[in-house]
C-alpha cells in the first residue's frame, strides 16, 4: 500500500523544483526592490511597502503590529471605538510576536514570511503532482501550469480596462499572484495541495488503513486546523467535496463507507469548533458582527471567470469529459467533485464568494494535465507538441507580468497615481506618523484623510476614525462623518462627547485638503477646511508641524 512517504521524488527532481521555485519567489522581490530603490532617491514621498491591494496590505501590517504589542486577540485597528477582541487572524498576530522577538519591523517580517510561504507553496504543488503521476513529465506539467498558469485577463483588459478577470484582480485564485500579495494566501494554497495529496493516496483502490500519525491522518487534521486559523473559507470547497464523495461511495457500494468517513472526519472535525466559535463571535460581539456583515467579496461575473480560467478549462475538457464518463475512484472522483463544489460555491448566496476561488486551480490543472497526457499530446504531432505547449504558456503568463508591473509602473513610477491609490504618501505624512508612533498615546483615535488613515494603524499604535471599507465599523457612517468634517459641513459631530470614541489627533495636510475640496464625482465644497480654521484655541493642546502636514493634539 502506498503512503505519502512512499511517493518517490528523485534528488534531481527536487533540485529542479527548488531552482524554479526560488526563481519564481525572486521574481516577486524585484518590483519591491525597485520601489524601495526609487524611494531612496527621493525625499518627496514614502513608499508604504505594498504593491498589491494596499488597502488589505495595510490591515495585515496593522495585525502584525498588534502582535508586536503582545496581543493574541484581534481587534479592528481601523475602527475607533473600543471593542472586545477575538481569536481571528492568529497567523498575523503570531508574526507580530515573532517580529518582536527577532527585533524585525512588521514590514520586513511580512515580506520574509511571504517569500518563505511562497517557496513552501511551490514545493507542495510539486508534491501534489508527484502523488498523482509516477512519470516526471506530467509532474512537471502540473507544477508549471499550477504555479504560473493564469488566464486571458490580459487580453480582456486591452479592450476594456475596467473589466478585470480573476487573474488580474483575485490574488488568492492563482499561486504566482498569491505569492506576490501576502504570506497567508500561498500558505493556504500549500495546505490545500498537501491535503489533496493525502486524500488522493488514502482513497485509492485497495487502501484500507485507518488514519494515524504515520500515514498522514494527523497531518490532515493539523493542516485543516492551520487553514481554519488563517483562511477558513478555503476549507469549504474541499470539505463539501468530501461530503459528496462519501455520499457517492455510499451510493455505489450500497453500504456505509466507513473508511472514507474516518478519513474525511480528519478534515471535518477540526472545522466544527472553529465554525461554532466564529458564529458565536459574530452573533454576540456587535462590532465583529458588523465587520463580518460588511465584509463582502462577491465573485466576478461569469464571463470574467471564464476569461480568467477559460484557457486552462479548454485544455482540461478532455480530462473532464473522461472523468464524467468513467468516474474512476483513483483521483478523478474526488477532484471532479471538488471542482463542481468550488464553482457552484462561487455564486452561492454567501458574502465571501470570491474567497472560494482559492484552490480552484488545483483540480482544474489536474484535469488539464489529464487532458494533455491522454488526449492533446496524441492529437498534436511530435514535431508541433513542444511549440504548442510553449504557445499555451505564452498565452497564460502575460497576466502574471501585468500583476507585477501595473502597480510598479502605474504608481511608484508615477507618484501622483501612487498618492491617489494609497501606495505612497507624502514624506511629511511619514514623518508625522513617526512622531505619532514615538510620542503619541497608544490606542488614541486619529482623524485624517482615508489614504492616510489606512496606514496609521500599520505603522503606529493608534487607531483611526475611518481607514478601510471593511475593517472600519460602521464604515459608511464613519466615512460620511469624516467627509462632512473636512468639507466644513459638520464641525461638531466628530468632536462631540456623544460618540463612543474621542478624537485625540487631527491631521491637516495635502491629502486632507484634496479630499475636502472635491469628491470623486467632481463636486466641489467651498467650505472645505472651515472646521480646521474654526477650531477653538482651548481645544488645541499642541500643534506638531512636519512640513506641509500639521497634527493637532486635541484636549
Amino acid at each position: 500500500m502506498q503512503t505519502l512517504r512512499s511517493v518517490y521524488i528523485s534528488a534531481a527532481e527536487w533540485r529542479w523544483v527548488i531552482v524554479i521555485s526560488g526563481l519564481l519567489v525572486a521574481l516577486t522581490i524585484v518590483p519591491y526592490a525597485w520601489a524601495l530603490a526609487r524611494n531612496q532617491s527621493t525625499s518627496e514621498w514614502q513608499f508604504m511597502g505594498m504593491l498589491t491591494n494596499p488597502k488589505d496590505g495595510a490591515t495585515y501590517l496593522a495585525k502584525i503590529e498588534q502582535g508586536r504589542e503582545g496581543s493574541w486577540l484581534f481587534q479592528l485597528r481601523h475602527t475607533p471605538q473600543q471593542h472586545d477582541g477575538a481569536v481571528f487572524h492568529t497567523f498575523y498576530l503570531f508574526l507580530g510576536h515573532a517580529a518582536r522577538v527577532l527585533a524585525l519591523s512588521s514590514l520586513v517580517t511580512f515580506h520574509l514570511v511571504r517569500m518563505a510561504t511562497s517557496f513552501f507553496m511551490y514545493i507542495s504543488l510539486y508534491q501534489l503532482g508527484a502523488t498523482v503521476w509516477v512519470r516526471q513529465r506530467p509532474r512537471r506539467l502540473f507544477f508549471v501550469l499550477s504555479a504560473v498558469g493564469a488566464g486571458l485577463g490580459w487580453l480582456v483588459v486591452l479592450f476594456d480596462p475596467d473589466a478585470l478577470a480573476p487573474d488580474l484582480a483575485v490574488p488568492e485564485a492563482f499561486p504566482f499572484y498569491a505569492s506576490f500579495a501576502n504570506p497567508h494566501f500561498p500558505m493556504s494554497i500549500a495546505c490545500l495541495a498537501l491535503i489533496a495529496s493525502a486524500y488522493l493516496v488514502v482513497f485509492r483502490r485497495g487502501y484500507t488503513d485507518p488514519p494515524s500519525v504515520e500515514n498522514g491522518g494527523l497531518g490532515i487534521l493539523l493542516l485543516s486546523v492551520v487553514l481554519a486559523l488563517i483562511q477558513p473559507t478555503a476549507l469549504i470547497p474541499i470539505a463539501g467535496a468530501l461530503v459528496l464523495y462519501v455520499g457517492v461511495r455510499a451510493w455505489i457500494t450500497r453500504a456505509v463507507p466507513q473508511h472514507e468517513l474516518r478519513w474525511a472526519s480528519m478534515l471535518w472535525l477540526p472545522i466544527i469548533p472553529f465554525a461554532v466559535y466564529d458564529y458565536a463571535v459574530f452573533h454576540f460581539n456587535s462590532i465583529m458582527g458588523e465587520f463580518n456583515a460588511q465584509n463582502e467579496t462577491p465573485s466576478p461575473a461569469p464571463w470574467l471567470l471564464l476569461a480568467g480560467y477559460g484557457l486552462l478549462l479548454l485544455v482540461a475538457l478532455p480530462g473532464l469529459i473522461r472523468a464524467v464518463r468513467h468516474f474512476e475512484r483513483d483521483g478523478d472522483q474526488l477532484m471532479l467533485l471538488w471542482l463542481i463544489v468550488n464553482v457552484a460555491g462561487l455564486y452561492a448566496p454567501f458574502n465571501l464568494q470570491r474567497r472560494l476561488m482559492m484552490g480552484l486551480i488545483l483540480p482544474l490543472v489536474y484535469f488539464a494535465v489529464r487532458g494533455l497526457e491522454d488526449t492533446w499530446f496524441y492529437r498534436v504531432s511530435a514535431r508541433w507538441r513542444t511549440p504548442a505547449f510553449i504557445a499555451l504558456l505564452v498565452a497564460l503568463i502575460p497576466s502574471n507580468i501585468l500583476v507585477l508591473g501595473i502597480p510598479l509602473f502605474g504608481a511608484v513610477s508615477n507618484p501622483d497615481s501612487g498618492l491617489e491609490t494609497g501606495l505612497l504618501v507624502e514624506a511629511d505624512y511619514w514623518h508625522a506618523m513617526e512622531w505619532l508612533r514615538d510620542q503619541g498615546e497608544p490606542d488614541a483615535v486619529v482623524l485624517a484623510a482615508p489614504n492616510i488613515s489606512l496606514w496609521i494603524p500599520a505603522y503606529t499604535r493608534q487607531v483611526v476614525v475611518y481607514g478601510h471599507p471593511f475593517e472600519t465599523v460602521p464604515a459608511e457612517e464613519r466615512l460620511q462623518q469624516v467627509e462632512r468634517f473636512y468639507r466644513g459641513q459638520d464641525c461638531d459631530t466628530l468632536l462631540s462627547d456623544e460618540l463612543p470614541f474621542r478624537v485625540r489627533y487631527l491631521f491637516w495636510g495635502p491629502q486632507e485638503r484634496t479630499f475636502a475640496a472635491e469628491d470623486d464625482d467632481g463636486n466641489t465644497y467651498p467650505d472645505a477646511g472651515k472646521c480646521i480654521a474654526e477650531l477653538a484655541p482651548e481645544r488645541i493642546e499642541q500643534e506638531v508641524k512636519e512640513g506641509d502636514v500639521t497634527v493637532y493634539v486635541l484636549r
